[in-house]
């Protein structure tokens, strides 16, 4: 191999390096590698300054370079996107410039609803729903506490025999205290408005030693359009609003418990009469949702069913009358 004094040698005596091809490239790989590691470098560091001031996120990287995808925007003045977080539950729904959040997913997802959150231009959240107090739908709640402006919280009120006692539930509640947000017990008959849409709480009615029966059950209307959500509400719970006073028919059912055959009942389908059915579970979880006698009861009414593992982020849109669907895929 020739040094570069050889070569500058061979230069001055004005002769041809027959290596001259090999003798470049020798010494501008290393150089090209230098560089390449010293533009990571800045990259690095620049990322990290901007993160810092709060000018520009790694989560709004991952989201602009298409590593991690958020939800599409839409013109409609109302519209609902079932987020995909694997074997959990979040729902994002806005109504003019208001937004309420359905529960917040295993901790692990949070960077998936960022980048919705990213993507729709979010920083406030007007109500946050927890249905119940499973990791699986209250695992980001800390981290999204801490991270946006939570105007309201909405929790079932535990008793102190069913009181949860892990580390993700008192993080949420020191979250709750530390940034002010208002908390309200939810109890049946709650309701209220949020841009030109409105809510109205059903369930729960009472203490359960099943934290899955102490689901928040909630309508949400908009025009002539409604949707129903039951986090992981039984059937037990699906029997006690058969028999109440509530209307319960809805254009769009959340199936409850990620379609575990211990909710959906045929008759609860009968009396909900829902034209879409939106289920959200993990591809291949461990549980084995969504049970295969419930995605029968589904196709046996008639019920066009979607899946955020299969369809991934799952929009509905309203105009009041009619609804539209979208999938991620």
């Amino acid at each position: 191999m020739f040094h570069y004094k050889d070569e500058k040698k061979l230069y001055q005596d004005g002769k041809k390096n027959p290596n001259a091809y090999h003798f470049a490239y020798v010494r501008l790989k290393p150089f090209l590698f230098k560089t390449f590691i010293a533009l990571i470098a800045v990259v690095l560091i620049v990322m990290a300054v901007l993160e810092k001031l709060d000018i520009y996120s790694w989560n709004e990287f991952k989201t602009d370079t298409g590593i991690v995808e958020g939800a599409e925007i839409t013109d409609a003045d109302f519209t609902v996107y079932y987020l995909n977080v694997g074997q959990g539950d979040c729902t994002v729904i806005l109504s003019d410039d208001s937004v309420v959040m359905i529960d917040t997913a295993l901790s692990n997802k949070i960077n998936e609803i960022r980048s919705s959150l990213m993507t729709l231009n979010i920083d406030t959240i007007d109500y946050l729903i927890i249905t119940h107090q499973h990791d699986d739908h209250m695992g980001c709640a800390a981290a999204i506490i801490e991270e946006y402006n939570v105007k309201n919280i909405i929790m079932p009120q535990l008793s102190e025999k069913n009181m949860v006692t892990t580390q993700n539930y008192e993080d949420v509640l020191n979250a709750i205290d530390k940034y002010d947000v208002n908390p309200i017990p939810a109890s049946p008959g709650l309701c209220f408005t949020f841009g030109a849409a409105s809510a109205q709480i059903f369930s729960p009615s009472e203490q359960d030693e099943d934290l899955n029966n102490m689901s928040i059950v909630t309508k949400v209307t908009f025009g002539e359009t409604s949707f129903l959500f039951q986090g992981d509400a039984e059937k037990k719970i699906e029997k006690e609003l058969l028999n109440s006073d509530y209307d319960l028919s809805s254009t769009v059912l959340k199936v409850g418990h990620h379609g575990s055959n211990t909710s959906t009942t045929d008759k609860y389908l009968k009396m909900v009469k829902p034209q879409i059915a939106i289920l959200s579970y993990g591809i291949d979880n461990s549980y084995g949702h969504p049970h295969k006698d419930v995605v029968s009861r589904l196709e046996n009414n008639n019920i066009t069913t979607y899946s955020t593992a299969i369809n991934g982020i799952i929009t509905v849109t309203s105009d009041g009358k009619t609804i539209t669907v979208k999938t991620e895929r």
